[in-house]
């Protein structure tokens, strides 16, 4: 059996379970550790249960002696490790696993279980509407929050500059003249003042993150923060001529292999 930790934001639950079912794909048993979020309660807790998934969690880690778990497995970096698909089985597995590497053969898979259950609200219907209705449309997202808030996080993840934003739309205008712009952010009013954009649509409604997400799934084409989050946005999105633009520099100093290779980074 391989126990596979899950602990973060939304799209951090979303590699980690990406990674697991890749791994179940290979023949392994798999379940899920959600034990932190006993203590662990920020980004909304554990939230993949709002999606058709169809791994089990373990029971309670203290289980895990029970099935004599042979090792410890952890992810050493960001960048893609070969060796945490080939385990030899009776593993807790600790990491991010943030790079399609883990889990783009099973593409079709994951499209199908990151689906919502329950009926969306009104709002995402008439948002979706509106994005469809759209000859070109492009989602683009701001992630404030912790990033601006938290010194910690933000030495780590830092921000992704008003430039940047700038030269995505620029990138996107030249080969789609006229489209729309669905804005995504935790800081819409500020994103409103600092950034100008023609032809934008902000979407500010209160649901669960995940209706953003399949909002962002919508849109022709994608710009972006250095957020899990708006990559999952990017990566949901079945347009097989889609334009995503992701930032270079997704974190300070941390060498990474995030941005899909087929994706523009600025």
């Amino acid at each position: 059996m391989i126990v596979v930790r899950i602990l973060g934001g939304l799209g951090n639950q979303m590699f980690q379970y990406a990674y697991a079912k890749a791994l179940q794909q290979k023949g392994f048993k798999v379940t899920l550790d959600l034990s932190k979020f006993r203590t662990y309660t920020l980004h909304g807790g554990y939230q993949l249960n709002h999606f058709k998934i169809d791994l089990e969690a373990a029971r309670p880690i203290s289980f895990l002696a029970n099935i004599r778990l042979k090792k410890n497995r952890k992810e050493n970096s960001l960048l893609f490790d070969k060796s945490l698909l080939t385990l030899s089985g009776n593993e807790f597995v600790k990491g991010y696993f943030q790079t399609e590497k883990y889990f783009s053969t099973i593409r079709d898979i994951l499209l199908k279980e990151f689906v919502i259950e329950k009926e969306l609200s009104q709002t995402t219907k008439n948002f979706a509407a509106t994005i469809e209705s759209k000859a070109s449309s492009c989602s683009l997202h701001i992630w404030r929050g912790d990033y601006v808030s938290d010194k910690k996080t933000n030495t780590i993840h830092g921000t992704c500059s008003l430039t940047y934003y700038k030269k995505a739309i620029d990138i996107v205008l030249e080969k789609h003249q006229n489209t729309h712009f669905f804005v995504f952010s935790d800081d819409i009013s500020w994103t409103k003042e600092n950034l100008k954009i023609e032809n934008a649509i902000y979407i500010d409604h209160k649901t669960i993150p995940h209706e953003d997400l399949y909002l962002m799934s919508l849109c022709q084409h994608n710009i972006t923060a250095n957020s899990s989050f708006s990559w999952w946005g990017a990566w949901l999105n079945k347009n097989e001529q889609k334009m995503v633009i992701a930032p270079k520099k997704w974190f300070v100093n941390t060498e990474n292999e995030i941005a899909c290779e087929k994706w523009i980074r600025l």
